[in-house]
């Protein structure tokens, strides 16, 4: 895992996709939430509604970035700054076409997510871990986000192609999430179903939308 070397301000505030910076009274969502993320000049709305349930494990790219405290710059809005140099872990699914997978075969969430356009999901979190954790997580040589139980996942830790320990994302605090749009299409059966995740205002390819509307427009204008 070879470090990254960033500017705070640049890590809470780029990104071309829903993005949100932590602040001391606001919790931020793990990977793999479900819900309304806006994130406007005047308004910023966060409202989870679910966590995807996983039957098989997904395979996440972590990183590390190294933070210097004379890199940041305070903000009344954002974490406390670190009273000494930092390293922060991101956590972004690397396995986007086995996640679509799994959401489409779950046709009660599927159900669920066909009712507004408005949902997105969480595919990265940047974090803070104690420097135990951190160790830990350094030693591994892969992550994968899994379901332990009922609505809640977890960071399982690989070496050599075998897990040595699962971390909680309660074990950390997270700095700042990035969530996708779905993009929604016909299959062969016709039936709609999610074809693929784009960052927010991106456009989805030939015949698929992050408007399920369009989706069933474009079909009853064949008929």
């Amino acid at each position: 895992m070879k470090p990254v070397y960033l500017l705070f301000i640049v890590l809470v505030t780029a990104c071309s996709s829903v993005k949100y910076k932590s602040s001391p009274t606001k919790k931020l969502p793990e990977l793999g939430t479900i819900g309304v993320f806006t994130n406007f000049l005047l308004k910023k709305e966060q409202q989870t509604k679910t966590v995807v349930s996983l039957s098989d494990p997904i395979r996440l790219h972590f990183e590390e970035i190294q933070i210097s405290k004379r890199q940041i710059i305070p903000n009344k809005d954002s974490l406390q700054a670190p009273k000494k140099d930092s390293t922060l872990i991101s956590f972004e699914i690397l396995d986007k076409v086995a996640l679509v997978g799994q959401l489409n075969r779950d046709k009660e969430l599927l159900k669920y997510l066909l009712k507004t356009t408005h949902y997105k999901i969480v595919t990265k979190v940047t974090m803070q871990f104690s420097k135990e954790l951190l160790t830990d997580i350094q030693k591994a040589d892969e992550i994968y986000l899994l379901q332990n139980k009922q609505k809640t996942l977890s960071l399982e830790l690989r070496k050599n192609n075998k897990p040595f320990q699962v971390i909680e994302f309660t074990d950390g605090n997270i700095i700042s999430f990035k969530a996708l749009e779905f993009c929604w299409g016909q299959n062969k059966r016709r039936d709609i179903e999610i074809f693929n995740l784009v960052p927010n205002g991106s456009s989805c390819g030939e015949d698929t939308y992050t408007s399920v509307k369009k989706v069933k427009k474009k079909n009853e204008f064949k008929f």
